[in-house]
């Protein structure tokens, strides 16, 4: 079961399509889709311009903060002994620094150093069980956000295995770097999406937001969303335990007997991924002005272990930041923002 956020309007699909004043760029960039909507009228040069701009921005991204890409610069960090200090490059200074406000925003839930109990229960759910209490024990001496340090380009970790996965913002990150640089280009009416992670920036060229809305689980009618929004200079992403998850037996001899579901977030705090079931968080949609901020939020309000302790946090985090909106959805109950 999705909480799917689905867009309003049609758009056309396509490496480049025009209807009216509206021309779309489409394609996949490291296996996920992406749509771009520019709400202007476009010369054959701005067409190339702009096909040239979201290339570059892909290439970045890959080049920069991929751990699939082994050549890519946080392949290289995650590589390091410990103790070795490297060179990193201002993006990814910048990207860390943005990212550590994250970390402190979340109370540490949102932390990308889980990457090797990612792996561990991983490579371990894949074949169907579960690692042993040492080898997660093992692995959470590892990971903490404390175990890493950077400043003035300067990057050290103090262990051999703490390694990183920005995979939890890096897709949010990419948006709001398209939409700033096709701002910086001229382009004011801009959609982005990539992957389900949503940023607009201007308006539709019929003088209105760009709308989308929150789909119920399960649910993609329109008619009965959650919530309908209209998007000018904001950004909305969206988690869940659907994305990627595996069930397999109760491990333990205490349990139950049955099969539990794991999915894909790892709670830093323990070293384990999270459990789905019908009072878990299935998805939260966070609204924000960039989308980077709402990816990591959206994340973070995954950890909880119930709606009303997710909420409570949020509510604390629309204290600090007003402009940020959650919903958060479970498959037994709804909260509104």
């Amino acid at each position: 079961m999705k909480a799917i956020i689905a867009i309003l309007m049609i758009l056309l699909v396509g490496c480049q399509q025009k209807k009216e004043n509206v021309t779309t760029f489409g394609g996949t960039a490291m296996t996920i889709e992406y749509k771009i909507i520019i709400g202007h009228p476009l010369t054959k040069e701005s067409q190339i311009r702009i096909e040239k701009i979201i290339a570059g921005a892909f290439q970045e991204i890959d080049a920069v903060f991929n751990k699939w890409n082994p050549d890519s610069e946080i392949s290289r960090i995650n590589r390091l002994k410990a103790n070795v200090p490297a060179t990193i490059s201002s993006e990814l200074q910048n990207f860390l620094t943005f990212t550590q406000q994250i970390v402190e925003l979340s109370e540490g839930r949102f932390d990308p150093t889980i990457e090797p109990a990612q792996k561990l229960w991983k490579n371990a759910l894949e074949q169907g069980h579960t690692p042993s209490d040492k080898e997660v024990a093992d692995v959470s001496d590892v990971i903490g956000w404390n175990k890493i340090h950077f400043a003035e380009g300067l990057f050290v970790k103090d262990h051999d295995q703490t390694s990183l996965d920005l995979g939890g913002i890096a897709k949010g990150y990419c948006v709001d770097l398209l939409v700033e640089r096709l701002n910086d280009a001229g382009y004011s009416d801009v959609y982005v999406e990539w992957g389900g992670e949503i940023r607009a920036n201007g308006q539709h060229p019929d003088q209105r937001p760009w709308t989308i809305f929150i789909s119920r689980l399960g649910d993609t009618n329109p008619e009965h969303a959650v919530a309908t929004l209209g998007l000018k200079d904001q950004a909305i992403a969206t988690s869940g335990d659907y994305l990627q998850n595996w069930t397999i037996p109760h491990a333990k001899k205490n349990q139950d007997e049955g099969l539990i579901t794991y999915f894909h977030i790892v709670d830093p705090k323990t070293a384990r991924p999270l459990v789905a079931d019908q009072k878990t968080i299935a998805s939260v949609s966070v609204i924000a002005g960039n989308c980077a901020l709402a990816d990591g939020l959206a994340t973070a309000a995954m950890l909880f272990p119930s709606v009303e302790e997710a909420q409570s946090w949020a509510d604390k985090v629309k204290n600090k930041h007003p402009e940020i909106a959650f919903w958060l959805i479970s498959r037994d109950n709804m909260s509104d923002p």
